[in-house]
């Protein structure tokens, strides 16, 4: 058995990780997995962040510049957005992630902040929804009272919203990056 981090201590920058942050049980060949995982989206979201993600901006655009391989994976996910145009009406650039790994990864994130907050592990039947939510420009964290969710600000921010049927999650990365995933409670409610 392995500790598993969450949120990833990959995000974190390496001298300044919060000491509270979550580790539950996996198996090693899910952990190494995992560690790929956290490694790859760390450095799309610490990237797409710019200045804001700090060292672990840094140390993406060092792993990236390395990696011809990961570079190119990086890019191949960097298109050009058929309405969005600069000046010049040159198409501009988006990055899209893999909507499959995105939804894994918030998924896991998601479900070890509920054992945190509620000491018991999700139902696993339960529905997860996954939005990006690019149109969010959240307010520098560091300005937000202190509350639950907030210690690990500004590399990472949470709330929960959560209503009869459903559990709304906010997860913000850098201050900069921002996704929600919706957990859908009415299944397990009604049987």
């Amino acid at each position: 058995m392995e500790k598993d981090h969450v949120p990833p201590a990959c995000i974190f920058p390496e001298n300044n990780k919060p000491n509270n942050l979550l580790t539950v049980k996996c198996c090693k060949s899910c952990h190494d997995k995992f560690d790929v995982l956290d490694d790859r989206m760390r450095n799309q979201i610490a990237i797409l962040s710019g200045t804001k993600s700090g060292e672990a901006g840094e140390k993406a655009m060092r792993v990236l510049t390395r990696s011809p391989q990961l570079r190119g994976e990086f890019l191949s996910q960097t298109k050009a957005h058929p309405s969005l145009v600069d000046d010049q009406g040159n198409p501009r650039a988006l990055f899209f992630f893999d909507d499959e790994e995105l939804e894994y990864w918030l998924t896991r994130i998601v479900k070890g902040l509920y054992f945190r907050k509620f000491n018991k592990v999700i139902d696993p039947n339960l529905d997860f929804t996954i939005e990006k939510l690019a149109e969010l420009s959240p307010p520098p964290s560091m300005s937000f009272e202190m509350e639950e969710g907030l210690e690990m600000r500004p590399y990472f921010v949470y709330g929960l919203l959560q209503k009869e049927q459903s559990d709304f999650w906010l997860l913000i990365f850098y201050d900069q990056i921002v996704f929600s995933v919706t957990v859908d409670r009415s299944q397990v409610n009604a049987t």
